[in-house]
C-alpha cells in the first residue's frame, strides 16, 4: 500500500480492532468485499457473520480514532439549502398536534432540525462531531455532541426519534437503538435510514458502489438485518420500504448509460420494482 505523505501522516495513528458481530455478538464470519477508502489509498474488508448474516467492516478504525475520517469539510456535516422538508423524510413522520418532542441523531449540520422545526415539532439535535454541533446552534437550534445512549436523556423524553443515515456509521448499533428505545414515550417511533447493501447496484458496481462509504460505514444493512436487528433492540412493530437514489447509481458508474439521469433513473426504478432498491427506511415503534 502506498499513501501519499499527507496521507500517512494524516493516518498514523490509527487504532485498529477486530470486531464481534454488532448484531449477534458471533465471532465467525466470511470476507465477501474489499473496497478502498473514496481516496483510493486504505484498503477495508467486509464480512459476513456465519450466524446472523449481518456485514460489518472488520478490522476497522476504532471508536477514539474514527474522526481522522471525517474531513472539515465532510460533506454530511455542511448546512444545505432546502427549506422544506424533503418528501421521503417528511412523510415518515406525521404532523404533530402540538409541540411534539423530536431527536435526530447524527443531525449533521441541523438542516433536518430546521426543516421540522418549521412544521410543528420541537427539534433537538445530537452529533458526534463537535463541528457539526457548533454549525448547528450557530443556526439557533438546539444540538448536543454525542452518540446514544447521553447522560442528557435518562427516560422517556421523544415521541420521534430520527436516524438518517447514521447508524451504520457509529460502533455499537444495537446498543444505539436499544438507548432509542428507552428515550421513546409509549406511542413514539424511531425512524431510520441506511443504504441497502443488498440493493441491485451494490451486485452490480461492487466495491465502487457509492453507498460503501468506507470506512465510515461500519455496518451494512439488508432488509433483514435491519429488521433483526430493531426487534432485538425491543422494537415489536417495524416497517420497513425501499427508495430509490438514482444519483448514487450515477456516482458509482465510471461511464456509459449509468452515468447518465436516464440511465441512473431506468436502473433505481428496475431496482425498486422488484425490492432492491439502493436505500432502506425502517419506522419502528415499541
Amino acid at each position: 500500500m502506498r499513501l501519499t505523505v499527507e496521507r500517512q501522516t494524516a493516518f498514523s495513528s490509527i487504532s485498529w480492532e477486530e470486531s464481534p458481530c454488532p448484531l449477534c455478538g458471533g465471532d465467525r464470519h466470511a470476507p465477501i468485499l474489499e473496497a478502498t477508502d473514496r481516496l483510493g489509498d486504505l484498503r477495508f474488508l467486509i464480512v459476513q457473520c456465519n450466524s446472523c448474516g449481518l456485514s460489518f467492516t472488520n478490522p476497522r478504525p476504532d471508536v477514539d480514532c474514527i474522526e481522522q475520517f471525517y474531513p472539515d469539510n465532510y460533506r454530511c456535516h455542511q448546512p444545505k439549502d432546502r427549506r422544506e422538508p424533503r418528501s421521503e423524510q417528511a412523510r415518515w413522520l406525521s404532523e404533530p398536534w402540538g409541540r411534539r418532542r423530536l431527536l435526530d441523531f447524527g443531525c449533521g449540520a441541523g438542516d433536518f432540525l430546521v426543516r421540522m422545526q418549521a412544521i410543528g415539532w420541537n427539534a433537538v439535535g445530537l452529533d458526534a462531531s463537535l463541528s457539526a454541533v457548533t454549525c448547528t446552534r450557530e443556526r439557533g437550534l438546539v444540538a448536543h455532541a454525542g452518540s446514544l445512549p447521553h447522560p442528557h436523556w435518562t427516560g422517556p423524553s421523544f415521541e420521534a426519534i430520527t436516524m438518517w443515515q447514521s447508524v451504520e456509521h457509529v460502533h455499537h448499533p444495537l446498543e444505539v437503538m436499544r438507548a432509542a428505545r428507552g428515550l421513546l414515550t409509549p406511542s413514539g417511533v424511531l425512524v431510520v435510514a441506511v443504504p441497502n447493501f443488498d440493493s441491485l447496484s451494490r451486485h452490480w458496481f461492487g466495491a465502487a458502489w457509492h453507498g460503501l462509504d468506507l470506512p465510515r460505514h461500519l455496518t451494512h444493512f439488508t432488509p433483514a438485518t435491519l429488521r433483526a436487528m430493531l426487534e432485538r433492540a425491543g422494537f415489536a412493530h417495524v416497517e420497513i420500504r425501499q427508495e430509490r437514489r438514482s444519483s448514487w447509481i450515477r456516482h458509482s458508474a465510471t461511464g456509459g448509460l449509468w452515468r447518465t439521469r436516464l440511465g441512473s433513473g431506468l436502473a433505481g426504478w428496475w431496482g425498486w420494482l422488484v425490492g432492491r432498491s439502493e436505500n432502506l427506511v425502517a419506522r419502528a415503534a415499541i
